[in-house]
């Protein structure tokens, strides 16, 4: 076993960092500022293990959530889900695994956009699975080509993996292209994975609801660190209508984790009881960095391009400096302590990296980044 490449990468550089400018998150809280938001007394919480399933109060919250994320005024409410339909994780990456172990066998085939979060596809391909990989096109703006997907699905595919707000393109899977999508999976009756870490990134307001979850073979997973950007509190989560995946997933979190902290999931709940304030202020900090990056482009249009994002927290910065990404972005990194990704980290070739929109310290990390451009001809 062997970390995954951008956390090596970023472990490498770790001792330099002053701004991670490829942060994927949004800009957190302190533990003191979040508990402002309560008006409950929560010393009295028990330190004896959790919920195995997670903290029943939390996963009606999460049942909640989701439903207004995804409720339109015209949509036909087929499937209405509760908290007998969540089981809580530590964090997302847990979720995903738990559903690539209870549904795909070897020789299954497992269907991702790229570029991706490596796992997506490192840990289909540890279970001797087929991974086909579909690539994002810069020139159609990263959005998905749903004719593309239909001709990569077939009687194989075990599972569909759809993320929106995409990471890192920060492309988007709208309301119609939405119900494409899962026509195509209920044709071929295989599972999808919905990843909506940012979906309630949508500084935009865009017709980012679906209904995935009415499909009994959808997955939806989530976590406090992207769009609320509480990376600290180790809580993600997964929704199905399907109770016997539930049972099997939960039989895969037992060799995990088993249960989550019941700390974080008391901070967990507060969030979500307070995810308007939450949301608000941070899809208002990641609209003014688009905002600030935007100008840095303006003043360096010779060296960098980029679309920027319809939603979520990141976006792909393409490099036109006649010297390599994988050259200067370690040098960056030394010099001015500011951290930058290179997209192929996330599968994509070529000179491209990873922008994190979602901290207020981007004035500074982009002076930072400007006075080594001007040090540097590269």
């Amino acid at each position: 076993m062997k970390l995954p490449p951008h956390i090596a990468y970023s472990q490498g550089l770790r001792s330099h960092i002053q701004y991670n400018l490829s942060n994927s998150c949004a800009q957190s809280m302190t533990l003191a500022e979040l508990m402002k938001l309560s008006d409950q007394d929560s010393t009295g919480l028990s330190l004896e293990y959790a919920e195995v399933q997670g903290d029943a109060m939390l996963r009606r919250e999460i049942a909640h959530f989701h439903r207004r994320l995804n409720h339109t005024p015209n949509s036909e409410m087929r499937f209405d889900f509760d908290e007998y339909n969540v089981l809580t994780f530590c964090g997302a990456q847990e979720a995903l695994a738990a559903v690539y172990q209870s549904v795909l066998l070897p020789g299954d085939e497992v269907v991702v956009f790229t570029p991706c979060y490596p796992s997506l596809i490192s840990m289909a391909e540890s279970m001797g699975v087929t991974v086909k990989a579909i690539a994002l096109d810069e020139h159609n703006f990263w959005h998905i080509d749903v004719e593309e997907l239909e001709a990569a699905i077939n009687e194989k595919t075990k599972i569909v993996v759809i993320n929106s707000p995409h990471n890192p393109t920060g492309s988007v899977v709208e309301t119609g292209l939405a119900k494409k999508i899962l026509a195509l999976v209920e044709k071929y009756q295989c599972y999808l994975i919905a990843d909506d870490v940012a979906q309630a990134s949508n500084f935009n307001h865009l017709a980012l609801a679906h209904d995935y979850l009415h499909y009994r073979n959808t997955v939806v997973i989530s976590v406090m660190s992207k769009s609320f950007g509480l990376g600290g509190v180790r809580v993600g989560w997964a929704l199905t209508q399907n109770k016997d995946l539930l049972e099997t997933m939960l039989v895969a979190k037992s060799y995990g984790s088993i249960c989550c902290s019941a700390v974080d999931e008391m901070l967990a709940l507060i969030a979500l009881d307070n995810a308007e304030e939450i949301l608000s202020r941070n899809n208002q900090i990641i609209l003014d960095n688009i905002n600030q990056f935007q100008q840095f482009i303006d003043i360096n249009s010779d060296d960098f391009a980029w679309h920027p994002p319809k939603a979520g927290t990141m976006a792909i910065v393409g490099s036109k400096l006649a010297t390599p990404c994988r050259d200067w972005l370690p040098m960056l990194a030394k010099e001015e302590g500011v951290l930058l990704l290179p997209a192929s980290l996330f599968g994509l070739d070529g000179e491209y990296f990873r922008l994190g929109l979602g901290q207020k310290n981007m004035p500074e990390a982009l002076a930072a980044l400007q006075t080594f451009l001007v040090r540097h001809s590269l």
